[in-house]
């Protein structure tokens, strides 16, 4: 081989070492990308799978009354600090669904709850409880004198609130027979 020959050879495989460097490069960046977006998809799918052993954990054991009292009252009593709740259940058949209706009356008189405990109570309640939804949430400002005074417009005023009606609903559908 002569001179000519072999630089002609070896520009050849240095032009075919870059070709090959800028391909693995570029390679290499898109499985990093790829890595990245599994990573992420693989971290949404660990904290559903959480989540649904929680909710699974936490789905009722039965379809009896005491076990929706129980979830009501621990929802009440321990995240909202709420104190005792009186729940009553009444149910309602259709053609293609059942409905569980639950009547909530707070025992705390006129003491008024915060927004924030009543947001922890309806959140909770209807997160750990498959299908309930809150269909009926009537509330009162509690006045300071304890009557029915309206207050000036612009006055600031206690965040306590009285429930005068609160339901929570149940939907479940009926196989067809």
């Amino acid at each position: 081989m002569n001179n000519r020959t072999t630089l002609y050879l070896l520009m050849g495989l240095a032009l075919a070492a870059v070709a090959g460097r800028f391909w693995s490069v570029s390679y290499r960046s898109d499985w990093d990308s790829a890595l990245e977006n599994h990573k992420r998809s693989y971290k949404i799918i660990w904290e559903t799978s959480d989540d649904l052993a929680v909710r699974r954990e936490n789905a009722p054991k039965s379809n009896e009354e005491f076990y929706f009292r129980a979830h009501f009252q621990a929802q009440a009593y321990d995240p909202a600090q709420m104190g005792t709740i009186d729940v009553k259940m009444r149910e309602r058949s259709q053609k293609n669904y059942e409905d569980k209706i639950f009547e909530i009356e707070f025992q705390e008189g006129d003491a008024g709850f915060r927004r924030d405990q009543m947001r922890a109570f309806l959140f909770n309640s209807e997160l750990l409880m498959p299908r309930v939804r809150t269909t009926t949430l009537n509330l009162q400002p509690v006045s300071q004198d304890g009557r029915g005074r309206k207050l000036d417009t612009g006055v600031e005023r206690e965040d306590l609130w009285k429930i005068t009606k609160l339901n929570f609903r149940q939907r479940s559908p009926v196989a067809n027979r």
